[in-house]
């Protein structure tokens, strides 16, 4: 009779082990295979159906793009409105793109912490957009949302690249209004919304407001932490809250707003500083103004009779450019300006403190005149009602500027051309 040693019996024993684990082993090595398949795509995930959305939700991190199809195949209700949700996914390194679903008012990620772009557009019906865990997005581009009006955000987006929000029905941006950090942000054509309050710390790119004129009241604006921008442009604001502002690279721009004062306390350098089209604005302050690289520019602001909060402004590295209906200005530090010099105005205005700067301070194109019909910007062609000149002498208008630094500095070098010769 053959007989097994005790070795040969341990050898099958383990063998037989071996192979009921890899029984077991291998179809969960397949459905992990399926699963990282079904969580990856080098192209663009498309859902079409409440299956679709199912495959999504197996994943914590998809990485690729989803777009929702136009034509979603998910069930109405009695209105003909479609509702889509999608659970457990966390992350989505590409972007999560759904636009012209007509029929759809309700879109829920319940998990969703981070998408790399996220765009939304033409979706005449969406009512709902549910996130609350979302705080990251690198581009957020919604466009023509009229039916919605709150973004369910939870604590909201903290940091982004950039946002554009144009055409919705929003009322507020709470949802992205602790953002800390952006590069681009254009909010447009939102008639609805009434309030734009963001933490952000720094623009690195551009800041964009305009035409969200409310239906009561035109918008306003906070940015209480804000300190340094690279160009900014409002319009059709009732108020602007600019209390760190520190530095603005490029332009500053304020355009047909309807705020009237308007004060920057810790703004020091600007590259442009442009004040058009503000009918009631009657007072601008800005103390510690020193510096603007570029052009200096207030124009048609009605109201505005006196530009005197301008006490630290030194240096223009452009050109200053006045017209309007002012009949008092005072640059009292002013000792630069390397640009043309206009200074156009319908008031009566004494022009003799600006030509004793003719040459000395100013050093591009020089024009100074009061009592004009049609006050002009720079290169304009103005006329007078009063035959009023280019130094007119009406004592109702002043102007004062800091001549001592500038003969100072001409004594100064008369003494050492003398030395030379």
């Amino acid at each position: 009779m053959f007989r097994l040693t005790s070795g040969a019996v341990d050898i099958i024993t383990k063998a037989t082990v071996h192979i009921e684990i890899m029984q077991y082993i291998l179809p969960t090595l397949a459905l992990a295979s399926t699963v990282l398949a079904q969580c990856s795509n080098s192209g663009t995930l498309t859902i079409a159906s409440s299956a679709d959305a199912s495959q999504l939700a197996s994943c914590t991190t998809y990485s690729g793009s989803v777009a929702i199809e136009t034509g979603l195949a998910v069930e109405k209700d009695a209105n003909g409105r479609q509702k889509l949700e999608v659970t457990t996914v966390k992350r989505i390194t590409g972007n999560l793109t759904v636009t012209s679903a007509h029929d759809l008012s309700s879109l829920t990620f319940d998990s969703l912490q981070y998408i790399s772009g996220f765009e939304l557009g033409d979706l005449t019906v969406l009512s709902v957009l549910s996130m609350p865990a979302l705080t990251e997005v690198n581009q957020l581009n919604f466009t023509a949302l009229p039916a919605l009006q709150n973004l369910e955000f939870g604590n909201g987006i903290t940091k982004a690249s950039s946002i554009l929000i144009t055409n919705t029905g929003l009322s507020s941006l709470m949802g992205i209004n602790n953002l800390k950090q952006v590069d681009t942000f254009n909010v447009n054509n939102n008639q609805a919304l009434q309030n734009i309050s963001l933490q952000v710390t720094s623009i690195t790119n551009s800041l964009d407001i305009e035409a969200n004129a409310g239906y009561q009241t035109d918008l306003t604006t906070s940015f209480p932490m804000l300190e340094t921008a690279t160009n900014m442009t409002f319009r059709n604001c009732s108020s602007i809250l600019l209390p760190s502002l520190a530095n603005v690279t490029q332009d500053l721009g304020f355009y047909g707003n309807t705020f009237e004062t308007f004060s920057a306390p810790n703004l020091t350098t600007a590259g442009g500083l442009i004040f058009v089209d503000n009918e009631a604005l009657t007072n601008i302050s800005l103390p510690k103004l020193t510096t603007i690289n570029g052009t200096y520019q207030i124009a048609n602001n009605t109201l505005l009779k006196q530009v005197d909060g301008f006490t630290q402004l030194s240096v223009i590295k452009g050109a200053l450019d006045f017209s309007g209906n002012f009949t008092d200005v005072q640059l009292p530090a002013l000792s630069q300006v390397q640009g043309a010099f206009n200074m156009q105005t319908s008031g009566e205005f004494d022009c003799s403190g600006f030509d004793e700067l003719d040459k000395k301070v100013v050093k591009g194109k020089y024009l100074c005149r009061g009592s004009q019909t049609s006050p002009g910007g720079v290169d304009s062609a103005s006329s007078t009602s009063s035959g009023s000149s280019a130094s007119g002498t009406s004592s109702a208008g002043q102007f004062q500027a800091n001549l001592p630094a500038v003969i100072g500095g001409t004594s100064v070098m008369a003494g050492l051309l003398q030395l030379v010769l």
